[in-house]
């Protein structure tokens, strides 16, 4: 029994995406060892979305869940090779989306809010807050113009622990889903160029509207 559970195991783990015909969500989720880190149906929608994006690049898959506040990890960066969770870590939101947390959305330039939904990674480049990523939204009326807003990935302007313990919760920005200072070249690097970024949040407009997580 135990070697047919290993053979089936090796099967799974052979593949280089999700897929809902082959792939059991749950185990991914455990296998990934998301438990405590992102919620199990948040992951589903995730996974779901994924699977309806065709021009990506299948080596990592990024989650962020703005349900939870900012002075807790809430970004995780899977790598869908090795099949391992390689990031866990901070990351902020727009400065009026809400305090400590996330709950107001926009897609609405110089709304300085957060915007929900599945983005593709582009072509990283220097700008105000240094090494930073562009992000392109794939959803309308949700994200569809984060190019003209700018909203980008970057690093933290504070040490996420220091503003934590100084406001209560983490530095705030005008929309970008920024990163720590210290990993967030390295993982620029990593995520760039056509990569899946899935960014959730308590938002019933886009819970219902949204045709990538159903």
């Amino acid at each position: 029994m135990k070697k047919i559970f290993k053979i089936i195991l090796l099967l799974i783990l052979s593949i280089n995406t999700f897929s809902k015909e082959n792939i059991d969500t749950l185990f991914l989720y455990k296998n990934y060892q998301l438990e405590g880190k992102i919620k199990y149906d948040i992951f589903k929608m995730a996974v779901n979305g994924y699977e309806k994006i065709n021009s990506k690049e299948n080596k990592y898959f990024t989650i962020i869940d703005y349900s939870k506040p900012s002075y807790e990890k809430r970004m995780v960066i899977l790598n869908l090779e090795d099949k391992n969770l390689e990031y866990y870590t901070y990351v902020a939101h727009g400065k009026n989306s809400g305090a400590e947390k996330a709950i107001a959305f926009s897609n609405k330039l110089n709304s300085y809010k957060s915007s929900l939904g599945f983005y593709i990674t582009g072509k990283p480049y220097y700008g105000s807050f240094g090494y930073s990523l562009r992000l392109k939204g794939l959803e309308e009326n949700f994200n569809s113009n984060a190019n003209v807003r700018n909203i980008v990935i970057h690093a933290l302007e504070e040490n996420e622990k220091t503003s934590i313990k100084k406001f209560g919760f983490l530095c705030r920005t005008e929309g970008c889903p920024a990163i720590p200072r210290k990993i967030s070249r390295e993982v620029i690097e990593k995520i760039k160029n056509g990569t899946i970024i899935f960014i959730y949040g308590e938002d019933e407009s886009y819970l219902k509207e949204s045709s990538y997580i159903r």
